[in-house]
């Protein structure tokens, strides 16, 4: 039977010293502090999960398959990146940012979409 931690608020984090992992300390309802560590790994695939994980919970919660959860953007940035890929990093205005590799015809796509004022790239998967 697996243990069941109920976390009231996450306190902080600690990244190893080489990198290859991170620890979050949290306080579960008790007033205890729990640290979990994750590696680089487990973080990434955690990372690729938490905004779907985070959807489904809103749109139970509303009763509404459409409800999104946004976040206001107040930064990009565009660079170029080797085999003619771009790199789109975007960022929120309480610190969050996330990058994302594009092709040059990704890129263009995205920029038409956004000046007509919609858009969708069919999914490949």
């Amino acid at each position: 039977m697996a243990d069941q931690i109920d976390i009231r608020r996450l306190v902080n984090f600690e990244t190893a010293i080489d990198g290859t992992a991170v620890k979050l300390v949290a306080e579960d309802q008790a007033g205890r502090t729990v640290d979990i560590i994750l590696t680089v790994e487990i973080l990434s695939a955690l990372l690729m999960t938490l905004p779907k994980m985070a959807s489904s919970a809103v749109r139970r919660a509303n009763h509404d398959p459409r409800m999104r959860i946004t976040y206001p953007l107040r930064e990009f940035q565009i660079e170029a990146a080797p085999d003619n890929f771009r790199i789109l990093t975007i960022g929120t205005p309480d610190g969050f940012t996330v990058s994302f590799s594009l092709t040059e015809e990704l890129s263009r796509e995205l920029g038409e979409a956004h000046l007509k004022g919609s858009g969708e790239r069919a999914k490949t998967h």
